[in-house]
């Protein structure tokens, strides 16, 4: 087995950051997308998206 060299751990960090930072920048979207959407005589708070689910299995 070869050792690391610095060129391959400067790359496999490389993609770990660009994947954290696509997964922050994911969720963020997701959570504007979200607010920016949500019913405004709904519940608020964070069990909110509880009372949802429980509604959907309730039919």
């Amino acid at each position: 087995m070869q050792p690391r060299t610095n060129a391959g751990r400067r790359t496999r960090n490389t993609v770990v950051v660009a994947l954290l930072v696509a997964a922050v920048w994911g969720g963020t979207a997701l959570a504007r997308s979200a607010a920016a959407h949500a019913d405004p005589d709904g519940p608020t708070g964070p069990v909110a998206h509880f009372s949802r689910a429980v509604q959907l299995i309730r039919g």
